[in-house]
């Protein structure tokens, strides 16, 4: 199963004008600035530009747009089944569309683990992106355990999920 971006934009309450989801294409990276943590690991991937073309999958990989301009690419990657990864590449400055982000973001989480019955969303975070990391508590997600030398660049990076129980019965 994948999703529209009218669905979403829907499910996530964006206008679908000012505020939309699109379909994520890899060149969207090219539209936007990044933080230097961001840059630092893009930088460190010897493949970057063919992974970015590869990895995400279609009906599960979208761009944000605020006001025409790309401010974030994210999706979900399966597994197996029940078991996602959650990717994010936010533009440099969030701050005035922070609230409306973190929203959007939470109803994403929710709406597609419903959907896709998934029991596990999980997401790598660099232990040094502090903001990143804030954000992913924030979505509840909890750190399970530090993966050493994890990153290309050999940087640490915490492991976290965030468990959904729409397959077990009250």
């Amino acid at each position: 199963m994948t999703f529209t971006c009218e669905e979403l934009n829907q499910a996530t309450n964006l206008d679908g004008v000012d505020y939309k989801l699109i379909p994520f294409h890899y060149t969207h990276l090219n539209m936007m600035e990044f933080r230097e943590s961001e840059y630092s690991l893009i930088n460190s991937f010897i493949d970057y530009e063919e992974k970015i073309k590869t990895c995400p999958v279609e009906g599960l990989s979208f761009s944000g747009v605020c006001f025409g301009d790309i401010v974030c690419c994210f999706g979900i990657i399966p597994l197996w089944q029940g078991v996602y990864e959650a990717w994010l590449l936010p533009c440099k400055d969030l701050t005035k569309n922070k609230l409306r982000f973190h929203k959007s973001s939470l109803k994403f989480f929710e709406y597609v683990a419903d959907r896709l019955n998934i029991h596990r969303l999980q997401i790598n975070v660099n232990r040094q992106n502090c903001l990143a990391y804030k954000w992913a508590k924030k979505c509840y997600f909890t750190e399970e355990g530090l993966l050493r030398e994890y990153g290309p660049d050999k940087s640490d990076f915490y492991i976290m999920s965030r468990l959904f129980n729409y397959n077990e019965k009250e």
